[in-house]
């Protein structure tokens, strides 16, 4: 075979392999895509439909319930997951906050708080639980300020007025704190916490009588008060017969 014959008879078999072979990895990258584009898509079905279920189960209860069963960690779980999927929800900022408390993360949990406010400015929980954990953190001033955007929100919000109360005995301002308990009394007056708290107070001040008068109501009512403050007034003033 003459040698420019075998030349361009080897350049032609040269010619088909690389043809092929770039036939055959154009094919292999398409099918990768293909199956990388299946996957994606199977993926995001698979989301979807994790976010319908979460939703179907009404995640909030389902926090809620976690938090009332000590599973903090599996509340603070659930509630990211379902944040992720609504970075808008207002509420659901303000129980994963809510959890992580429970779980001891202050610090993170106000930036949930923060987020469940600008997400919705009428979230009277979100200001609520952020100046207990304010309160917690010993920053009551700052705390009573969220009590009072609570009450701006919902003027009829017994809980605020106690807590406002239970920040201004914390700060020995007695009278004031009084005046906020008794508020709160007037919108719930089966409000233990509040009862509680005034009792405190009204030992505090030496006002003995009036705290036991305080103690027999609420067993009247029928309101369980927190026995540590009955048992401080009981250590400094047994009860009258």
């Amino acid at each position: 075979m003459p040698g420019k014959i075998k030349a361009l008879w080897f350049f032609c078999i040269v010619v088909i392999v690389v043809g092929f072979l770039v036939l055959a990895y154009k094919g292999a990258m398409d099918n990768a895509r293909k199956q990388a584009k299946i996957a994606s898509q199977s993926a995001a079905e698979k989301q979807k439909e994790q976010a319908k279920k979460i939703v179907k189960i009404d995640p909030i209860k389902k926090i809620r319930e976690l938090n009332a069963l000590g599973k903090y960690q599996e509340a603070v779980d659930l509630a990211k997951q379902v944040a992720e999927q609504f970075p808008d929800h207002a509420k659901i900022q303000t129980w994963l906050g809510i959890s992580l408390v429970k779980t001891g993360d202050n610090a993170q949990a106000i930036t949930h708080f923060i987020q469940a406010a600008k997400n919705d400015p009428t979230d009277e929980k979100a200001h609520l639980y952020w100046g207990l954990t304010l309160a917690m953190d010993g920053k009551i001033e700052e705390a009573i300020a969220h009590y009072q955007t609570v009450l701006e929100i919902n003027p009829e919000h017994s809980n605020a007025y106690a807590y406002w109360g239970a920040s201004l005995n914390a700060l020995e301002k007695f009278e004031d704190a009084v005046s906020k308990l008794e508020e709160s009394l007037v919108l719930n007056k089966f409000n233990s916490q509040a009862y509680g708290v005034l009792i405190d107070v009204l030992t505090k001040q030496k006002k003995y009588e009036l705290a036991w008068k305080k103690v027999n109501q609420a067993r009247a009512d029928k309101i369980v008060v927190p026995q540590k403050f009955i048992d401080l007034l009981a250590k400094v003033f047994p009860e009258p017969a």
